[in-house]
């Protein structure tokens, strides 16, 4: 009689142990869910953080260039030159009409400042006013090219009583 109620109970046994198995499946599938929820939360509190820091951009920039006036779509305002009035009337006093175009105009005229030759027949020079960046009153920021290859030059320049521009190379090199 002992193998007849012996019988049932293994198959009693068995449905337990599945039953098991479910639940504990189901009990990591609820803690892996619980997991994934927090690392969401902790996500969505950066990009909120990393939101509100651009809104705070945002407002800066536009406080800054509230002063320049309408921009009209499709074209590019120039960039600012970084001279305050104060140089700029300073550089007026030592002969120069329109300081930043001056000093522009006189740099575009200048490849003999770039110590790097074209390639491929090309002439290196400064080739662009747009890529000719006025950092101080005694720094220039300006790109150079041949056609083919460009490089980066940071300028010293000074201006003579008499209005002349004076340069010195202090770095440069290809892209």
């Amino acid at each position: 009689m002992e193998s007849k109620d012996i019988k049932p109970h293994k198959g009693y046994i068995t449905a337990i142990f599945f039953l098991f198995v479910i639940m504990l499946f189901l009990a990591y599938t609820v803690w892996d869910g619980q997991k994934e929820i927090s690392n969401l939360e902790d996500r969505e509190a950066r990009l909120v953080e990393e939101r509100d820091a651009l809104r705070e951009k945002i407002e800066y920039l536009e406080e800054e260039i509230e002063g320049v006036g309408p921009v009209e779509p499709g074209v590019e305002r120039p960039p600012r030159p970084l001279l305050s009035n104060f140089e700029i009337n300073r550089l007026k006093r030592l002969g120069l009409e329109d300081p930043v175009n001056d000093i522009t105009q006189d740099l575009l005229r200048r490849s003999d400042l770039i110590q790097h030759e074209g390639v491929l027949g090309g002439t290196m020079g400064f080739y662009s006013p747009d890529n000719i960046h006025i950092l101080s009153p005694q720094w220039v920021f300006a790109y150079f090219e041949d056609g083919h290859i460009r490089g980066e030059m940071l300028l010293e320049y000074s201006v003579g009583r008499d209005g002349s521009i004076s340069w010195k190379v202090i770095e440069s090199y290809l892209d």
